[in-house]
């Protein structure tokens, strides 16, 4: 299950932690009635993703179920109840939605009558209005219908079915046991992940799984200490998740031996195939698909071990590296299930000693396919080159191929460049992918000691994409070493890199005056303002007043625009947004008014440095 904190944050100053700031005392929710709010910048956020939020506290009588819907057409949002929430909200149920699609949670009603509610936005810097609603009914009772120890069910979790104390849909199942049986439950479904849980007679739960079996099923072993009649509970770990499923009841089942592994060589291409009948054992409760081979590697070199997927095959492969434990399982020393681009598998590996390894071709989920293994010895490492100097305004290629210089502390291939900056300078740093490759590119700034390279800010998908940059600004004067990497010691390929100044702000002049119903033309250019630091922007005024409606539509042809709306006590950030409904590269937005008063127009791009000619059109419904 996630938890809260939620979200990310993908560009960092090396820096110190703060004092924990105090939680702000949750605003009044009331049962039935929409509750109209915004998240801004003057909202608390979390100190482990730094996203915004608002607490509110609603009260119901004790044992009905609460059900809170969050819906937001600005962010992601996210919403979490709990009996008292806290930063970390380990206790809370949570639900994360879409934009325009609601987050819900139900929550049964604690003796104290109260819940608190945190309205969340999914990622650090989301803003704009939301509206959020708690309804309270009677649930349904849990009750448990018949099933004979051994046999299958097939059924679904729906709206009509009974909900836990979390509110999560919950169906029920009396099962036989016998004293002294090792039993075994098994619940899997395409449509939600599963979670079993498993009562004695007296309602006491003694055992409860959510991803003990294959991929995300459900299993729970348990051996029965008395004889009864047990309840046997199917749910799922997120609040709302409804779907088809089959649970299986039976004796625990004994896995046959894993065959010896067989012998490979290297540069030899093994081709082989993954069934519902490939070989498995039993490691941490999950059972695992595997073909094993052995090879001998010498210690100190490094190998490239691949596993790509036949053509037509739905196998997703992974590969692991290791030595048989007692139990048959493998001792696993390295793995890799993606590294080789979609889903092939791509594994470098350098062993400490010489000797004979065991290398496992496994599955990942349930689909089965063709697959071929081999294992090359990796081209010899060079040491690091010269770091190439960059000139502010210049964009140079470059390539992270095997044989290159390669990190320490991660085995990822780097190359290094410098650039000479003032004290108080600020610039752009960027790196961005060539091609189809599976470079995720990773950058670092920072200053080349006599010790070591000493990293002051690092990315790994600032940019567009997985594509990496840094907005830095310099601590003083002197040259810094831009370190250009990959997220992961397998991924090559050929990128760009460049240094640009970051201009200095121009202070945004007032809004000019929108006059509605009349096309307005403008132009974004080095003379006008800059939000974050990259994109030019005019702003526009008008009046509105409550629950008036807007079509505000911009076009540009060489640019694609961004068209954003927002009332004037709003700080310049808080828009409401679109940026392709008006067909192309051109904005359409609807807008309603929840303020009465001047209502800002912002029209900006979505590339850094881009501009042009554009018009603007604003239109009461």
């Amino acid at each position: 299950m996630r938890r809260l904190w939620l979200g990310s944050v993908s560009v960092f100053v090396l820096s110190v932690a703060g004092p924990a700031i105090a939680q702000p005392s949750p605003r009044p929710l009331v049962l039935g009635q929409p509750l109209q709010s915004s998240m801004g910048p003057e909202d608390p956020v979390l100190q482990g993703d730094d996203s915004s939020y608002e607490l509110f506290q609603v009260q119901a009588p004790k044992g009905q179920m609460v059900t809170v819907t969050l819906t937001s057409g600005a962010f992601q949002p996210v919403v979490a109840v709990a009996d008292e929430i806290n930063e970390e909200c380990e206790d809370c149920v949570a639900s994360v939605g879409e934009t325009d699609k609601p987050a819900v949670v139900r929550k049964i009603v604690p003796a104290s009558g109260v819940l608190q509610v945190r309205a969340n936005t999914m990622n650090k810097g989301d803003r704009g209005p939301y509206t959020l609603l708690a309804t309270a009914v009677e649930p349904p009772r849990i009750s448990a219908r018949p099933l004979p120890f051994g046999q299958s069910v097939s059924d679904a979790l729906d709206t009509n079915d009974a909900f836990t104390n979390e509110g999560a849909t919950v169906d029920a199942y009396a099962v036989r046991l016998t004293a002294d049986q090792e039993i075994q439950l098994d619940l899997s479904s395409e449509d939600f992940d599963p979670k079993l849980e498993l009562l004695t007679p007296a309602g006491a739960k003694v055992a409860e799984d959510d991803d003990g079996g294959p991929g995300t099923s459900a299993r729970i072993r348990y051996t029965v200490p008395r004889a009864g009649l047990y309840q046997v509970r199917v749910t799922a770990v997120g609040s709302g998740e409804l779907g088809t499923y089959t649970l299986t009841t039976g004796l625990r089942q004994e896995l046959a031996p894993m065959p010896a592994p067989v012998s490979i060589n290297l540069g030899q291409a093994i081709s082989g195939a993954m069934s519902s009948a490939t070989p498995r054992y039993e490691t941490d409760g999950e059972e695992v698909y595997a073909i094993r081979y052995g090879i001998r590697m010498e210690g100190g070199k490094v190998y490239k071990i691949s596993v790509d997927v036949g053509s037509g095959s739905e196998l997703d492969p992974k590969i692991a590296i290791g030595k048989i434990a007692s139990d048959g399982s493998l001792d696993k020393l390295a793995d890799n299930d993606d590294g080789g681009g979609g889903s092939n598998a791509l594994l470098r590996y350098r062993p400490e000693t010489s000797g004979t390894y065991v290398l496992e071709v496994q599955k990942v989920g349930r689909a089965n396919g063709s697959y071929r293994l081999k294992v090359d010895q990796a081209a010899a490492d060079r040491a690091p080159a010269p770091s190439q100097a960059l000139r502010l305004g210049q964009s140079v290629p470059g390539e992270l191929s095997d044989g290159g210089a390669r990190l320490a502390t991660t085995d990822a291939l780097f190359n290094t460049y410098s650039v000479t900056l003032r004290a108080g300078q600020r610039v752009n740093v960027k790196m961005e992918k060539e091609g189809d490759s599976n470079l995720d590119p990773l950058l670092e700034i920072g200053l080349l000691t006599s010790a070591a390279f000493q990293a002051i800010a690092k990315d790994d998908d600032g940019a567009e994409g997985l594509n990496a940059r840094i907005k830095f600004t310099a601590p003083s004067d002197g040259t810094y070493i831009i370190r250009a990497t990959a997220g992961e010691p397998t991924q090559v390929g050929q990128y760009t890199i460049g240094v640009s100044e970051i201009p200095a702000s121009i202070a945004p002049p007032f809004p000019a005056r929108a006059k509605l119903g009349e096309t307005i033309r403008g132009n974004l250019g080095a003379t006008d303002p800059l939000r974050n630091d990259s994109q030019y922007f005019d702003r526009y005024v008008f009046n509105g007043q409550v629950g008036e409606t807007y079509e505000i539509t911009a076009s540009a042809e060489s640019f694609d625009v961004l068209v954003g709306a927002r009332q004037i006590d709003r700080v310049d950030d808080d828009y409401v947004t679109d940026d392709d409904s008006g067909g192309g590269t051109n904005a359409k937005l609807i807008y309603t008014v929840t303020t009465a008063g001047p209502q800002i127009i912002r029209v900006t791009t979505i590339e850094e440095s881009a501009g042009g000619d554009y018009s603007l059109l604003i239109i009461k419904r």
